[in-house]
């Protein structure tokens, strides 16, 4: 059985706790938070829960990072608090950047072998940042486009009125409003959308207004429902699992650019085969001329985010 380590207990890092308990493929599951009472309160409801039936019997609590010596996993969800009228995720660089610097510091002092999968946002600038603050680059995995892939797949699967999971498609790019939803690459269980329309008489579907969707869907739950936690929760325990098993799984998640595309330095979502190592490779398929450029706007829109919380943590020092 493996050890998952939690950092950051807020209404995400709630949600991954449950999840993962829920799971049962972790034996010990350290719980991290500045709040200590937090953390506790945390600890102890998600203990009752081993009192009901079907319930994994995991070994969970509060700990330090010198806990995390042994661990396999670690979630990263630390966060500075936002609110529902935040208009970009970009808006929490500052702080963010000073808080995932000082949790890879204290994580890069204890291990570099576990394998991290980032959540905090601006997750593709933080993804960079951890790296700078010490943790090898191939084992820090930000959650990247993702979520973005989930909604493009069910905003198409809506339109069509099919199962998403019968919809293959992807998005790359920046986790928010520069992401690139990969149109030339979208089928239907393996048929491209003019036949499928052709087949089943749906109306063309309006590519620009699901393109729009994809982020403001977002910020829907978020007005609605005051945050959101569910899908990123299950996206990163998700991966968490494809990890452990060594499942060589491919996803659109955050990792350094190194020359993909013709672009330098920072970092970006891109299509990535993970194993139990962390990133095995990154995979720079062929796209259109315009989801090349809207890369590079994503690239570019993404750097400026790292140049900020750059600034923030050297104001720290």
């Amino acid at each position: 059985m493996a050890k998952l380590g939690i950092i950051g207990v807020g209404r995400v890092g709630s949600q991954v706790l449950t999840d993962a308990q829920y799971l049962g493929h972790f034996s010990e599951i350290v719980v991290i938070d500045t709040n200590e009472n937090l953390a506790q309160g945390e600890v102890l409801d998600h203990h009752h829960i081993q009192g009901l039936n079907h319930t994994h019997r995991t070994k969970i609590h509060v700990g330090g990072y010198q806990d995390l010596v042994d661990a396999d996993v670690v979630i990263v969800s630390a966060s500075a608090a936002s609110t529902p009228d935040m208009k970009d995720r970009t808006l929490l660089t500052k702080a963010n950047s000073v808080i995932v610097n000082d949790v890879f510091r204290q994580l890069s002092a204890v291990t570099k072998e576990a394998i991290v999968i980032l959540i905090s946002n601006p997750v593709d600038a933080m993804t960079y940042l951890a790296h700078q603050a010490g943790y090898p680059s191939d084992k820090v995995i930000g959650t990247g486009t993702i979520l973005e892939s989930a909604r493009f797949r069910t905003l198409i699967a809506d339109h069509y009125n099919v199962d998403p999971k019968d919809v293959e498609g992807f998005v790359l790019g920046e986790h928010g409003s520069h992401c690139v939803p990969i149109w030339s690459r979208v089928r239907i269980h393996g048929i491209e959308l003019p036949e499928f329309e052709q087949l089943t008489g749906h109306a063309p579907i309006d590519r620009g207004a699901i393109s729009t969707a994809i982020d403001e869907v977002a910020f829907d739950v978020f007005k609605k429902k005051g945050w959101t936690n569910s899908a990123i929760s299950r996206a990163a325990v998700q991966l968490a699992q494809s990890i452990l098993f060594d499942e060589h799984s491919i996803e659109p998640v955050s990792g350094l650019v190194q020359g993909a595309y013709g672009l330098v330095d920072g970092a970006l979502s891109l299509l990535t085969l993970v194993d139990r190592n962390g990133v095995k490779q990154r995979l720079p398929i062929e796209l259109s001329n315009e989801e090349q450029k809207q890369l590079e706007a994503a690239h570019n829109f993404i750097q400026t985010a790292i140049e900020q919380g750059e600034a923030a943590i050297q104001a720290q020092v």
